[in-house]
């Protein structure tokens, strides 16, 4: 288990630029990411066979978000290793059918369920022991783009963050049975975090192309939370319940668990899933970004717990974040042993031609 706090990379400029200082800053952890892959192929399947696999989803990648294409290649460009064995690494659909114990948990609370009424997020992040000496958290001003925070395991693509314009992601890993050719979920993951207002990050976890989907729990400073509970093909959107919203790594949704690619294997994440809502539900009025740190530590169902001390994957960061203040705590390795350390951005300022509340559209516009 690495110690100490997450470094912290701030990046600004354009897309490309973004991604060449990223990747000059991160160049061993992207070295490292790129080892671990070659080294974790499907069965039967070679690196060139992988990179040329992972071709086919570069074409829809580009049409849909250029922009974050060029990032990446930025990233390449900064790292010094070739786009395209890189971009296997955002194409996590490759690896679906030999995906390992899958992780993650996710807490929400509003309103009437928090102690100050505040709108707060809270999520662990389960990945192999070996991800968490590579995290970094990344600040990154790219274009004309609110400001971004988003923690990234290596620095190329991103698990969990909140932006300026007081939007904020989190999610949980699903597997679904109708993955394909597409947009790579990792790209809408940089879609989300770029979002000015609750609708576009909506609208991106409800791609018509893309290639699979987290549930992607995403909230805003307005105190509207959903889970878009998602699959390459379909997508339930599930709103908060009475100001509090729970989710793990299955289908929950009953129009989704046809989805559900490996139903006989769903026992630790329905342990954690009904955990939460307990947790939410015997809290409720006392929320507070304290609270969820000593909840996100919680030890049922032990090692497979919220708090996971696994034997394949661990709870690598927790976070949780405070939309109206833009405002996050964040705690490297698992969250009984975390030191939380706080991380603020300053309020995205629309451009002038933004809508505002109290214009009208005048007629015939």
């Amino acid at each position: 288990m690495a110690s100490g706090s997450i470094p912290v990379l701030e990046v600004r400029g354009g897309h490309r630029q973004v991604g060449q200082q990223i990747g000059e800053g991160q160049r061993p952890s992207l070295r490292r990411l790129l080892d671990r892959l070659r080294g974790a192929l499907p069965a039967g399947v070679s690196w060139p066979e992988m990179v040329q696999r992972g071709q086919r989803y570069l074409a829809p990648s580009r049409a849909t978000y250029p922009q974050y294409v060029d990032e990446l290649e930025g990233i390449a460009e900064g790292a010094g290793l070739p786009f395209e064995e890189l971009f296997v690494g955002m194409c996590e659909e490759l690896w679906t059918a030999d995906a390992g114990p899958r992780g993650c948990t996710d807490m929400a609370a509003r309103g009437r369920a928090t102690a100050d009424g505040s709108t707060l997020l809270a999520h662990t992040n389960d990945l192999g022991p070996e991800a968490e000496e590579d995290l970094v958290i990344l600040k990154v001003k790219a274009g004309d783009e609110p400001q971004f925070l988003g923690i990234s395991p290596g620095g190329l693509a991103y698990s969990a963050g909140f932006n300026a314009a007081g939007i904020g992601l989190t999610g949980n890993e699903v597997e679904a049975n109708d993955t394909r050719v597409g947009v790579p979920r990792l790209l809408v993951v940089r879609a989300i975090l770029a979002a000015r207002r609750l609708e576009e990050a909506l609208d991106a976890c409800l791609l018509p192309g893309r290639a699979s989907s987290y549930n992607n729990v995403v909230g805003d400073a307005n105190g509207e939370v959903y889970s878009m509970e998602g699959s390459a093909t379909d997508c339930v959107p599930i709103y908060i319940e009475d100001d509090v919203l729970a989710h793990a790594n299955h289908y929950a949704a009953p129009a989704m668990r046809r989805f559900e690619a490996n139903p006989g294997d769903m026992g630790g994440s329905l342990i954690r899933h009904h955990r939460a809502w307990r947790l939410l539900r015997e809290n409720y009025g006392r929320l507070s970004p304290e609270l969820f740190q000593a909840l996100l530590a919680d030890h049922a169902n032990y090692p497979g717990s919220i708090c996971k001390h696994g034997l394949t994957t661990v709870t690598v960061f927790s976070l949780i974040v405070c939309l109206e203040e833009r405002r996050a705590w964040i705690g490297r390795g698992r969250p009984c042993q975390a030191q939380y350390e706080e991380h603020v951005l300053e309020p995205w300022v629309p451009p002038a031609d933004w809508p505002i509340l109290g214009t009208r559209r005048q007629p015939g516009v």
